[in-house]
């Protein structure tokens, strides 16, 4: 990375091949490679409602609502329980049979979670945020999900894997639309790295390659994950990548304690790996202080998730947590000095 191009978050880049070695131990090795999480929970419903008679399913309160959108399909019902980052448990529905319950493991903070079983009642679980956690490689729910391009810098993918062993559908096809999709995001990421490295490249030229490429998995046609993403996918060093983000995590938070930013959430169990460094506020107006301080520096921080405009009814205090929050980057992208300067950004911003 240039000096002068030097930033932190958004996108991923195209990192380069990775070396050719053993394919890394995962927990979807007989599930299904799809273009997104939201195929993955897509297929997941259909098979739900379909084959195994779910009529209603429960979903957090705290949750992305472009993925809640993909999840409204005829003869299902949703409804929202709550739950969200800072709860170490969460507050699960009085469910019964015909019921299925998507569980969330924010920011790869949790631990595996008991979920009580109940006859007819059946559990989702949506890993993308750590896909090969301990809980994920250990997990007893009737399917799971994880979106692999949150955590790995592929074009587009998404798994969708039974640890119950249930029937899976065969395998979609690739869809000329998500090969369109795909082929925009990997154009996207190269030449943000073209960016990064010092080369004539405008940053608006994949900007708007990277925001048209996201649009395209919105459509609502479940896919398979394309040729180039599932070839990196089988070779990418999950498991270093994953390491890294503990280092950073870590040294990020070092940096900045004591300077009264606001709330760092951490692991409940030694086996946990954020996914990345969240910063809860006291108030909307310090998340945002905060946040135009490190676009300033060149940081772009995500606020996951806006509940503004929320698909389905939400409480005030899961709408309040996400005017406070921020994800900021801490990803294998990065290393000691990014988190250092990083750092010192944030301590600017708390003691301004």
């Amino acid at each position: 990375m240039q000096p002068d191009r030097w930033e932190v978050g958004s996108d991923f880049q195209w990192p380069g091949l990775p070396r050719p070695g053993d394919s890394p131990a995962v927990p979807w090795t007989s599930g299904l490679l799809l273009s997104s999480g939201r195929d993955a929970l897509r297929l997941a419903l259909a098979v739900g409602v379909g084959r195994r008679g779910w009529r209603r399913l429960w979903v957090p309160e705290y949750f992305c609502q472009h993925v809640v959108a993909a999840l409204v399909r005829p003869g299902l019902e949703l409804r929202v329980y709550p739950d969200d980052p800072l709860r170490r448990v969460p507050d699960l529905p009085d469910a019964c049979p015909g019921d299925a319950i998507l569980v969330m493991n924010y920011f790869g903070l949790r631990e595996a979670l008991e979920v009580p079983r109940r006859d007819g009642v059946e559990i989702i679980e949506d890993h993308s945020h750590d896909p090969t956690s301990a809980w994920a490689a250990s997990s007893s729910a009737d399917f799971c999900v994880a979106s692999m391009r949150k955590t790995v810098p592929v074009a587009d993918g998404g798994v969708l894997w039974s640890p119950l062993g249930h029937a899976l559908p065969a395998p979609p096809r690739l869809t000329p639309q998500r090969r369109r999709t795909a082929a925009t995001k990997l154009a996207a990421m190269i030449l943000k790295t073209m960016y990064l490295d010092g080369h004539e490249v405008e940053k608006s030229a994949f900007r708007v390659l990277a925001r048209r490429g996201e649009r395209g998995f919105a459509v609502p046609a479940v896919s398979a994950m394309s040729p180039v993403s599932r070839a990196i996918l089988a070779s990418f060093p999950i498991d270093a990548w994953r390491r890294a983000r503990i280092g950073n995590h870590e040294a990020l938070r070092s940096h900045i304690a004591g300077v009264g930013l606001g709330r760092v959430p951490l692991p409940a169990g030694h086996d946990g790996v954020p996914f990345s460094c969240v910063l809860v506020t006291d108030t909307p107006e310090s998340r945002e202080t905060v946040r135009h301080h490190l676009i300033e520096g060149r940081i772009y921080p995500a606020v996951l998730w806006p509940l503004e405009r929320p698909v389905l009814a939400i409480s005030d205090e899961a709408r309040d947590l996400s005017r406070r929050m921020l994800s900021i980057p801490c990803d294998a992208r990065y290393g000691a000095e990014d988190m250092q300067r990083t750092g010192d950004v944030l301590r600017e911003a708390g003691q301004g």
